[in-house]
């Protein structure tokens, strides 16, 4: 007895070795078939060995992925939510839910917690457009088509609403002072309300409507006050690999309630997922802008390429890079023809259940196309622009927003070179 209970205690050491190797080996097996995109090997190695992986989230994540696109939806749900009662502010988890409910024709589930994504303003903007298609299909299956709106209200402090320059420049072979900054505080809100309406779940075309609205009014430098009108239609075509959108837009800016322009544009973007966590996006964009000082018309076209990488299920990096020509329509105005290249980060994170945050950063270089005899050259400017943007979500179609912004642009024409800073915050309400 003494003999069998000595090897008992001599070799549970090993077993248990050897068990948790096993383990290790298929749990590494599952990861790299869940990276491979090969969903059902993945499923079927992660249902082996989840028993022992209950209270892992990363764990429980992948294997509700796998579970998901192998057509195994309760088991997804199941595993979706261990990850929610451990990690409740996982907004990618929280998009998964609303996705496994859907195939589980929970369609009430599915809407609301697809909004409760949607509310969150950190989410990037493909992800934004997934949703929205996904709503559209669930309010056709319930018979309705889908509308959401969203508000933001606050208080903005602008350190240079004028531009002013930071030095005196030279012009006409004399020399002039510089304009002086002119600080102000303005009352700032945006609205947005969009409608999209599924017209085919099997083929994944829907209509999307988008109208929007941003009003600022200065305290007191009333000449600088905009508002700016915007609608978009569009069509989408989505399937699992990529989604297509074909944008047309007209919208028109007016500075203290009098019309400075309006444009008409034509916008088609290509969204590509590589991978689970890897996506490309390619936009072109043709708009013509009419101005009331019609010598100030100009033909603009853009090209954009954006990579995207999931971090983590909160978080995200982006970074994007644009090539940009405008040509003036008519008239002999300077600083109507210019090209710019343009590139910037952006990183976003959902550090927890009620706190969000985005950092931005923007590098851009712009040269002109026309002579200026005043200055006695083509003006070239190179410039920066830094923010954050910090939400709290007071309950989860509320938030409250804090954003700060600095921007510094150096011109070869010292007219053109300022500095400014910003300091908003305000409200965030999804309804």
């Amino acid at each position: 007895m003494k003999k069998l209970l000595f090897c008992f205690i001599f070799l549970l050491p090993a077993l248990l070795f050897a068990s948790e190797s096993r383990k290790g080996v298929n749990y590494k097996d599952a990861l790299s078939y869940y990276k491979a995109g090969n969903f059902q090997k993945s499923y079927d190695a992660f249902s082996k060995i989840y028993l022992h992986h209950l209270d892992d989230v990363t764990f429980n994540f992948y294997f509700g992925r796998s579970a998901y696109e192998s057509g195994h939806y309760e088991m997804a749900l199941a595993a979706f939510e261990r990850v929610e009662m451990q990690d409740a502010s996982n907004i990618r988890n929280r998009l998964e839910m609303a996705r496994t409910y859907y195939m589980l024709k929970m369609y009430e589930d599915a809407e609301n917690a697809f909004k409760e994504v949607l509310a969150n303003p950190n989410i990037p903007q493909n992800i934004r457009t997934s949703i929205e298609v996904a709503l559209s299909q669930v309010s056709k299956v319930q018979k309705k088509s889908f509308t959401y709106a969203s508000v933001l209200m606050g208080m903005l402090y602008d350190s240079n609403v004028n531009y002013g320059s930071l030095g005196d420049y030279n012009y006409g072979g004399g020399t002039l002072e510089k304009i002086n900054e002119k600080a102000d505080i303005a009352f700032e809100t945006y609205a947005n309300v969009v409608n999209v309406y599924d017209i085919g779940a099997k083929n994944g075309f829907a209509v999307k409507n988008s109208l929007a609205a941003y009003l600022k009014e200065y305290a007191t430098e009333k000449a600088y006050n905009t508002l700016y009108l915007a609608y978009t239609p569009s069509l989408l075509y989505k399937v699992t690999k990529y989604t297509v959108e074909v944008a047309l837009s007209i919208d028109t800016l007016l500075l203290d309630y009098t019309r400075y322009f309006h444009t008409f544009s034509f916008v088609p973007t290509l969204h590509y997922n590589h991978t689970t966590t890897l996506s490309s996006f390619v936009t072109l964009e043709y708009q013509r802008k009419l101005f009331e000082q019609n010598s100030l018309d100009a033909n603009r076209l853009e090209a954009a390429y954006g990579l995207q990488k999931i971090l983590s299920p909160r978080s995200y990096l982006q970074g994007n890079i644009y090539l940009i020509n405008e040509s003036k329509v008519r008239g002999s105005d300077i600083y109507v023809d210019f090209t710019e290249y343009k590139t910037d980060m952006n990183y976003a994170n959902q550090f927890s259940s009620d706190f969000g945050a985005d950092f931005f950063a923007q590098l851009r270089y712009r040269g002109y196309s026309d002579y200026s005899d005043g200055f006695g050259s083509v003006r070239k400017d190179i410039g920066g622009l830094a923010n954050a943007n910090f939400s709290y979500h007071v309950t989860p179609t509320l938030q409250a927003n804090l954003k700060m912004s600095y921007e510094y642009v150096n011109s070869n024409q010292d007219r053109f070179t300022y500095a400014k800073y910003t300091l908003f915050a305000g409200i965030n309400k999804t309804f």
